[in-house]
């Protein structure tokens, strides 16, 4: 039972290097459930061997009972566990991405039609400069025609 002890401890350190900052990896969080999933089998498997002990049979091969098949499913159903979990992280990732993707898009489509709002805008207020400039030019020009037109015909 120590030499599981010993693999999960192995196994713990190595998830703790990539799940808090030791290697930069986009994993961090899978890597950080691995460790303390292995940390709890860790303890697990310390536990079972101080209990269990470690009494061979009567020739002095293997151990005195079989070891419970309990503690295998237990394995099995943690290595599902994590696994499940990790499919699961990766469907929210891409839930998350498309949720960002979506945010992008529609922020990109609130700014372009924030700016084509102010587009319209100045167009709006050269239209009206321009008019107003188009009318006075023509009214002054109206009145420097009638004023000619009035000297022509009171000389």
């Amino acid at each position: 039972m120590l030499s599981w002890s010993i693999g999960f401890f192995v196994a713990a350190i190595v998830a703790a290097i990539f799940g808090f900052g030791g290697i930069a990896s986009a994993f961090a969080g899978i890597a950080q459930l691995l460790f303390w999933l292995f940390v709890g089998l860790l303890v697990v498997s310390l536990l079972l061997g101080v209990f269990r002990g470690t009494a061979h049979t009567v020739d002095g091969h293997g151990p005195a009972t079989h070891p419970g098949s309990g503690i295998a499913f237990l394995a099995v159903a943690a290595v599902l566990g994590a696994a499940v979990y990790a499919w699961m992280d990766n469907d929210m990732s891409a839930e998350k991405a498309g949720r960002s993707i979506d945010r992008t898009a529609s922020e990109i489509t609130a700014d372009a039609g924030e700016a084509i709002e102010q587009a319209g805008d100045r167009a709006e207020n050269l239209i009206q400069e321009t008019s107003s400039e188009i009318r006075t030019d023509t009214a002054n020009g109206l009145d420097e025609a009638s004023d000619n037109v009035e000297a022509a015909n009171n000389p």
